[in-house]
């Protein structure tokens, strides 16, 4: 807790709060990816994504569904 914050913190967590804030925002994964270091196509990549809201990030919101 030396920052004042609880809980359980890694280097991970700062890479997984990144592309899952800078996609929220609308950015491409490609080059999400290149920013943060993964290869172009990475699968991990995928695995830092968090889904913050499942009900407003649906893809099938907006589509008439």
């Amino acid at each position: 807790m030396l920052a004042g914050f609880e809980g359980q913190w890694t280097g991970h967590s700062l890479r997984r709060g990144f592309a899952t804030a800078a996609r929220k925002a609308g950015h491409d994964l490609v080059r999400i990816g290149r920013h943060g270091g993964w290869a172009d196509g990475s699968r991990a990549l995928l695995g830092y994504l968090e889904d913050s809201d499942r009900w407003e990030d649906n893809p099938v919101v907006g589509t008439g569904l």
